[in-house]
Formats: C-alpha cells, sequence, structure tokens
C-alpha cells in the first residue's frame, strides 16, 4: 500500500496530504444531495396518472434548479467582457467568474437548458416511464 499514495499523486496530482479534504468535500456534496434524492422519490410517481398541477409543480422543480448552472454559465462566459464598474458595483460576482475560456460555460449552460427543455418536454407528454 506504501506505493499507492504517489502513484495516485503522480496521476491526478494530488498530494498525499490533501485526500482527506477531498474525501471530505466530497462527503459534503453526498449529504448535499440527499434532500434532493427524497425530493425526487416523493414527486416521481406514475406520471401519466399524475394532475397537470403536479405536472407543473414537477416542471418548476426543474427549472428551479437549473436556472442557477445556466446563470453561472452565462456569467462566466461574459465575464471577460464586463466592464470594471461592473465588477466594482457586483464585487459578490467576482468569486463565481472561475471558468476561463468561452467553450466550458457555454457548454455548461447549454447542457443545464436542454436537460431542463427535455425533462419538461417528457412530463408534459408523460412519457417518463418509456
Amino acid at each position: 500500500m506504501d506505493f499507492l499514495s504517489p502513484v495516485l499523486g503522480s496521476i491526478t496530482g494530488i498530494e498525499p496530504a490533501q485526500w482527506k479534504v477531498v474525501f471530505i468535500f466530497a462527503l459534503k456534496v453526498f449529504l448535499f444531495t440527499l434532500p434532493f434524492v427524497a425530493l425526487g422519490l416523493l414527486l416521481e410517481k406514475d406520471i401519466r396518472t399524475v394532475p397537470m398541477s403536479r405536472k407543473m409543480v414537477k416542471s418548476l422543480v426543474v427549472l428551479l434548479f437549473c436556472l442557477p448552472p445556466f446563470l453561472f454559465g452565462i456569467l462566466n462566459y461574459a465575464a471577460p467582457r464586463l466592464s470594471q464598474e461592473f465588477w466594482e458595483k457586483y464585487p459578490l460576482l467576482e468569486s463565481f467568474w472561475i471558468m476561463e475560456g468561452s467553450l466550458t460555460p457555454l457548454l455548461l449552460s447549454a447542457l443545464a437548458s436542454l436537460f431542463a427543455l427535455l425533462y419538461i418536454a417528457e412530463v408534459m407528454r408523460g412519457e417518463l416511464r418509456n
């Protein structure tokens, strides 16, 4: 087992002392997702027998959780072209500017919007069980 740390470090670039931080972060992410899993189990019933009001609730929940990644991608796409006055007016947003290049933020926004559109289309057609 002594050889495992240097091999993992050379492959991932993470030092052995940092693995504890990585595992704690992964545990926090897992614990953060548990309420959403429970919410999904409560909301996901047989979609064909669900009334239109429940379909709308499902669509709104998906939009609620897809909107932040979409807006995050748009901010990171537009950030290099924003003026210094904008960053002085909204200093909190500067900490969200973490992506380099223009393809990655566009891809994130496209995936978030595509997921939301496909899910809403399936919910409205009632084809989630196919």
